[in-house]
């Protein structure tokens, strides 16, 4: 039998394996750099910006895209009316005002 730490496991003599040594528990991170940070800033809206045309292009090859843009479409339209109609009413108001206190 040969010499090292060990012990008997259903009659057979096991050694021990050796402990491992523990590392040098790892420094606490880097914080990254400005540039660092705008290179990340710069690739995230990159992703962004093709994730947008990627859909824009999905939008346009589909009939359902077609059915979204023209539902859009209508609802802008439709808040641009309000909008509209919102401001000329107020307009009135203000000059209904003015006629009132002269």
């Amino acid at each position: 039998m040969s010499e090292g730490e060990g012990r008997f496991v259903k009659g057979r003599w096991v050694t021990d394996q050796a402990p491992v040594p523990e590392s040098e528990p790892e420094s606490a991170p880097v914080a990254p750099t400005v540039e660092e940070h705008l290179h990340e800033a710069s690739q995230s809206v990159k992703k962004a910006v093709d994730d947008l045309v990627s859909a824009g292009q999905h939008l346009l090859g589909t009939p359902e895209g077609h059915e979204h843009i023209q539902q859009a479409a209508k609802k802008a339209g439709e808040d641009l009316e309000r909008a509209i109609n919102s401001w000329a009413e107020s307009a009135r108001q203000a000059l209904q005002r003015r006629r009132g206190s002269s």
